[in-house]
């Protein structure tokens, strides 16, 4: 039998023992799956929730507020769903707005007694729906391939009037944007990781990635991440919509454009267009997986059109009629190609110095409209009707296999030059 002195000692080093496996087990980032739907060029991940892991297609929103959906999948299998009520530490963390009173007996999903309340936003119809918070029990998976759960995750079972106009497959949207209840924030509170989070978005045809936390990436993805160039992620204090708003910062992610260049030539803009007002929120540069392709402000599209056709003419590029919504098409038996894409001018956004600059070559800039018929893959911005209008939003197309790491922490953008130029894509995207 055991001596006391040696049964404490054996106890102790147990103890000890699963302290550190506990922390070598630690999950240091998460991975997700990015699949393009074709049919809308919507974007869109996979979740699973609940006690049953109902699994559910959700659209990435870079400036979502939070993860909404409805799915009647989940509806028949909530039996874990709790609201998050009215007055509550998780009410303010998710800056309610409103508090709902819904009497149906018993409770469900969309409609429970005393509960907190905001709005959800369809950015593809502008549709708004008002509804209560809820939270139930998250799975993922680590880049270890671990799964683990968040307990008690927040987001709002919607009116099944906001999945108008989503991508087939979806049921909703998934939330990335400046908000304490968004997914890079609530991993990260969960197990205490460094916000941050790196987008791999793919072409029509791969799969994509998205890795939320700090992990080294496969090669050579990790000597393409150290060799990205940064530049600082701005705030715009005016809320973009009225449910974008966290105390007097907008979500959404800006960056700072000085200037555009077609080739070599620097466009001729009227330069107050790409700084924020500070008063009024208009004008800068935000990024958008919600939108097909970069918007620019009529003024400054004008300009990059009428530059990229001088451009493109002086390399015996044949201009034909416009396909709507794009502004500028080619015939494209007359354009040649490279391991980047068609050969046409590089477009730079210049950002904090004239050597940083965020270049696009053809595989970004151009998009096939019709048989023979290739597109300048920008378009005209429109009028924001619910508040400022931003002058250039980045949009998906643009972002197509690039890596971009979102340092939320440290308030940074890192984007890398096509992966295409380096015999790669984000289809083979991983953490190592």
């Amino acid at each position: 039998m055991a001596t006391p002195t040696l049964s404490i000692f054996i106890l102790s080093s147990l103890l000890i023992l699963s302290s550190f496996s506990n922390a070598q087990t630690q999950p240091k980032a998460f991975t997700f799956p990015i699949t393009k739907d074709d049919p809308t060029n919507q974007y869109y991940t996979t979740i699973q929730i609940g006690s049953k892991a109902t699994t559910l297609n959700v659209g990435i929103d870079l400036g979502g507020n939070f993860l909404w959906f409805n799915s009647q999948e989940y509806f028949a299998a909530a039996d874990s769903y709790r609201p998050i009520l009215c007055g509550t530490k998780q009410c303010q963390i998710a800056n309610g707005i409103g508090c709902i009173f819904c009497f149906l007996s018993p409770p469900v999903p969309g409609c429970t007694n005393n509960t907190c309340s905001d709005y959800s936003l369809n950015p593809f119809t502008g549709t708004q729906g008002y509804s209560g918070l809820g939270q139930d029990v998250l799975r993922v998976v680590s880049t270890r391939g671990a799964q683990y759960k968040v307990n008690n995750f927040p987001f709002q079972y919607s009116d099944p009037v906001l999945r108008e106009a989503l991508a087939t497959p979806t049921a909703g949207l998934i939330a990335l944007g400046r908000t304490r209840v968004s997914l890079p924030a609530q991993l990260s509170s969960a197990f205490k990781i460094r916000e941050k989070f790196a987008l791999c978005i793919p072409s029509s045809g791969s799969k994509g990635s998205m890795i939320i936390g700090e992990t080294a990436y496969t090669k050579p993805f990790q000597q393409t991440s150290e060799s990205a160039l940064t530049t600082p992620l701005l705030r715009n204090p005016v809320s973009i919509n009225g449910n974008e708003v966290i105390g007097n910062l907008t979500i959404q992610y800006f960056i700072g454009v000085k200037s555009i260049r077609v080739g070599e030539t620097p466009l001729v803009l009227n330069e107050t267009l790409l700084s924020i007002n500070k008063r009024t929120g208009e004008g800068g540069t935000s990024i958008r997986t919600v939108r097909a392709y970069t918007s620019l402000h009529k003024s400054i599209y004008a300009a990059l059109v009428d530059e990229f056709v001088k451009a493109a003419a002086a390399k015996n590029i044949k201009r034909v009629a416009s396909v709507a919504p794009f502004g500028a098409c080619f015939d494209s038996k007359t354009i040649s190609s490279t391991e980047a894409g068609p050969d046409v001018p590089v477009i730079d956004l210049v950002l904090q110095s004239k050597s940083v600059y965020w270049r696009f070559y053809g595989w970004n800039t151009m998009v096939r409209a019709g048989e023979g018929v290739i597109c300048l893959a920008f378009v005209e911005g429109q009028p924001n009707l619910s508040g400022p209008t931003t002058s250039i939003v980045v949009g998906g197309y643009q972002m197509e296999n690039h890596l971009l790491e979102f340092d939320v922490a440290a308030e940074k953008l890192g984007f890398s030059r096509s992966l295409l130029l380096r015999d790669t894509s984000c289809d083979k995207f991983g953490a190592a």
